[in-house]
């Protein structure tokens, strides 16, 4: 069995993954308007896009399991998750925008990345957590003498590491979806390999940063979602400022409407 103060921060941490998702959806449709729908696409777009890459990187890594090894094993283990990552998962916020979505409104994009990030938090982290948590407080014969060990030796405030991660990537999530929708409202295809690249610097880097403990990995992940946040911040006030069709029909240098008679 595991301690308690353990037990209890894995249930907070665990709970907290899984629903700071839903409370920041659920702020972003009632304060800007933002769309569930969109929300739900984010959602299975990401599953669809992990069931996609997963075998892809099985397959991989096996094969650079038996064919490298030193320095280009540990780069290529990391560069091609990575890659994969930034090609599948860009590439299904590119399709949802062109196929699944009506509108191209600013507010959609950032539900899609909480969609996209949401469900990612929840599925591979929250309810993995709670899981753990639970097994290990009120069923430890569950585990193996060796799991056991492990789960209790790990200080409870890594619980909260693995919440700092997943607020990091949610707020990327958010960044690329937004990057990727202004591809569209600015016509700039450009932007989507941004996207792709930006993603798996992103990756790399976290990964690569772990080898010298895992805060260091946090405090990578934390720049790049603090990066996206920035550039989502300048684009909703770039888009806040502009002015709208009927003002701009407004303007001096419109002509101006006929008049009835």
């Amino acid at each position: 069995m595991i301690s308690f103060t353990l037990f209890l921060s894995l249930l907070i941490a665990g709970l907290l993954e899984i629903f700071i998702p839903v409370i920041l959806s659920i702020w972003l449709a009632s304060k800007i308007g933002a769309k569930w729908g969109v929300f739900f696409i984010g959602a299975a777009m990401w599953f669809i896009a992990f069931l996609v890459r997963t075998p892809i990187n099985t397959y991989t890594s096996l094969w650079v399991y038996y064919n490298f090894e030193g320095a280009l094993y540990i780069y290529l283990s990391i560069a091609i998750p990575s890659l994969t990552a930034g090609v599948f998962e860009e590439g299904s916020r590119w399709l949802a925008f062109r196929f699944l979505t009506k509108d191209h409104r600013l507010e959609d994009g950032l539900m899609y990345g909480a969609g996209h990030g949401g469900i990612e938090s929840i599925l591979l982290v929250g309810i993995s957590v709670l899981s753990t948590a639970i097994t290990a407080y009120f069923y430890p014969l569950s585990f193996t003498a060796a799991q056991l060990d492990a789960i209790a030796a790990t200080p409870a405030w890594m619980a909260f590491v693995g919440l700092w991660e997943r607020l990091a990537a949610i707020s990327f999530h958010i960044g690329m979806s937004v990057l990727v929708l202004e591809s569209f409202r600015q016509k700039q295809p450009l932007y989507v390999g941004v996207a792709m690249a930006s993603h798996f610097f992103f990756n790399f880097s976290a990964v690569y940063a772990s080898q010298w403990g895992v805060i260091w990995s946090e405090v990578v992940a934390t720049v790049w979602g603090a990066v996206a946040l920035w550039y989502v911040w300048t684009t909703w006030r770039s888009n806040q400022a502009a002015p709208s069709p009927s003002l701009a029909a407004q303007s001096p240098d419109a002509p101006a409407p006929p008049t009835p008679v």
